[in-house]
């Protein structure tokens, strides 16, 4: 039963716990799926739209673009579902907040550079996921972004998204022929003030429109307001003004933002798509060195000290994932499978066996295995470049997925890298390691060899939901009140 007293709509197994908020033509509720125990955000088309109406062609469209993707800064689709009466997605649960209610909160200044760097590197990584899939966006704004409490970031919202290089998608919701809708933001051709200037025109989008409309967002960010407002909203509409005047430059309202950030907004702003960063890539390079340089430490906490700042979080649960981050990047990655055979010598050592742990560890057993160490003596690191990207294996245990900033650590020696592409063949690289040097691998995947060699496919055990896999985070399309479905 809801608040009101009235009956949640039946899903499947999953039982609905609340309603999350109401769009032109969907609704997202919080639900329990039983058969995993965990909680689910369940997109559902309205009741009063039947799924083989042409309003549902944007909801059955999200589902089949949001099955190609996996990224942790992407919402993770589990499952969709349509029948004759009902078209719902089944999508990850994000506890937390929109980027909305945070600049909301703070208000002009008040987000740190470094926060607004970092949220802006994360959603650019998305995104670029989603670029090299060829999958533009077209609805980058705050109410799309979601910030979990564990410091997570995730895009949400692909209901219009669209191929790149292909003509405007057909838009059977016309503004007119729109059911009711509780805002504005829930438009369905997007958010003219995020919009980019080929989009307000209708003409080909690519991935250098999503470029623009990060950029004005971080400009938000920066600022509390948009970078084409100048007072005159009530004369000229949101559109006219974007296809017609120049940014109001980020150093007018904000003069203390370092140049290095000041040129990253600003170029993303520009009016044509060709004096734009080309890929969402670079985006994302520039904004970690920026924060690189200027923090230490694990950088979740970025976020959660801001959340906390405007009171979106208590300072405890900030903490609790502060201390989580920082135990997790101690533990170089290719250790984690250690970690229960440390639990097991300390539950050894703790019953009086230190002694003979001890002559555990110095037995030679003749197989010539070396012990792997937590933290190597002398150990080097790996410096991973793919173009244009990879999950990386090492000596078999999974890594990440390129692009990643920090060095791999590994202790001296001969290691044996392995990248994969689900559209080239697999590479494998021997690569030797110096101890307190760092080596660097630099890859380009065929892309174009894959097509004609079958057997070229990837076959890492574990490599074909490694993508999906990384995408824990275990949260929603829409957490907050204020996200718009």
């Amino acid at each position: 039963m809801s608040e009101r007293g009235q009956d949640f709509p039946l899903f499947g197994s999953y039982r609905v716990l609340e309603e999350l908020g109401v769009g032109a033509v969907s609704t997202v509720y919080k639900a329990a799926q039983p058969s995993l125990e965990r909680t689910v955000a369940i997109k559902a088309l309205k009741p009063t739209i039947s799924p083989a109406s042409p309003f549902a062609a944007h909801l059955e469209r999200e589902a089949r673009l949001l099955g190609e993707l996996g990224h942790p800064n992407i919402v993770l689709c589990h499952d969709f579902v349509k029948t004759s009466e009902k078209m719902y997605l089944v999508l990850e649960y994000i506890e937390g907040f929109s980027l909305a209610e945070l600049i909301s909160r703070a208000g002009k200044g008040r987000v740190a550079l470094e926060t607004v760097a970092h949220v802006g590197a994360e959603i650019a990584r998305g995104l670029a996921h989603a670029h090299e899939r060829g999958i533009v966006h077209r609805d980058i704004k705050p109410s799309n972004v979601l910030l979990s409490k564990r410091g997570e970031v995730k895009i949400v919202d692909f209901g219009i998204a669209q191929r790149e290089h292909l003509p405007t998608a057909d838009e059977p919701l016309a503004r007119t022929a729109l059911p009711p809708s509780r805002s504005e933001e829930n438009e369905a051709f997007g958010t003219p003030a995020y919009m980019s200037p080929e989009q307000v025109l209708g003409e080909f989008v690519d991935a250098r429109s999503d470029v623009f409309s990060l950029g004005v967002v971080l400009y938000e960010m920066l600022t509390g307001t948009r970078p084409f407002e100048r007072g005159d909203e009530g004369r000229r509409g949101a559109a006219q003004r974007l296809r017609r005047d120049p940014a109001v430059p980020l150093r007018v309202r904000a003069p203390d933002v370092p140049r290095a950030l000041e040129t990253v907004v600003m170029r993303s702003l520009e009016k044509l798509p060709a004096d734009r960063y080309a890929t969402a890539h670079a985006v994302v390079d520039l904004l970690d060195d920026f924060v690189r340089d200027r923090v230490r430490g694990p950088r979740s906490k970025l976020l959660t000290s801001a959340l906390v700042k405007v009171r979106l979080l208590k300072e405890s649960e900030a903490d609790d994932v502060t201390l989580a981050h920082v135990l997790e990047e101690r533990r170089p990655p290719l250790r984690r499978a250690l970690i229960g055979f440390g639990v097991i010598g300390f539950l050894i050592v703790a019953a009086g066996g230190a002694l003979q742990l001890s002559r555990l560890g110095t037995h030679d057993n003749g197989s010539g295995d070396r012990a792997l160490e937590l933290l190597p003596e002398n150990m080097g690191q790996l410096r991973v470049v793919v173009t244009p990207w990879a999950e990386v294996f090492v000596d078999g245990q999974r890594i990440d997925t390129t692009p990643f900033a920090r060095p791999i650590p590994l202790s001296p020696g001969t290691h044996y890298v392995t990248l994969v592409h689900p559209n080239a063949p697999m590479q494998k690289r021997p690569v030797t390691i110096a101890p307190g040097e760092t080596a660097l691998l630099d890859v380009t995947m065929d892309l174009s060899a894959l097509a004609d060699s079958p057997s070229a496919k990837p076959g890492l055990p574990g490599a074909a939901g490694a993508a999906l896999g990384a995408a824990a985070g275990g949260a929603a399309g829409a957490a907050s009140k204020d996200a718009s479905p």
